[in-house]
């Protein structure tokens, strides 16, 4: 008897794991979106950093300012590649863009 009732909760966990994991591939293309959307916006963020200190003078500008002490994760790395400028693009004088 005990066995039998075993086997059935056993059986249910399993129906559950798979009803799970159904339900979790939904969440996790959620959850790459946002985490891409929050690294492009960061990007951005300090791409304008970036350009606000390349404004100062050199003098008056503070030592290693544009410098990163922590190594980028996957998000950040195709955050970068999202938003880097290629000169053989050939949708850039459709699209109106500039280049550097």
């Amino acid at each position: 008897m005990q066995l039998h009732q075993e086997k059935l909760k056993e059986e249910k966990k399993k129906k559950k794991r798979k009803k799970h994991q159904k339900s979790s591939s939904h969440s996790d293309k959620d959850r790459k979106h946002k985490k891409r959307k929050k690294a492009v916006n960061a990007e951005e963020t300090r791409l304008l950093h970036v350009k606000e200190i390349m404004q100062i003078d050199e003098w008056k500008r503070p030592y290693s300012s544009i410098c990163e002490t922590q190594e980028p994760n996957e998000e950040e790395m195709e955050a970068y590649r999202m938003k880097q400028q290629r000169p053989d693009d050939p949708m850039v004088s459709f699209l109106g863009y500039s280049h550097r």
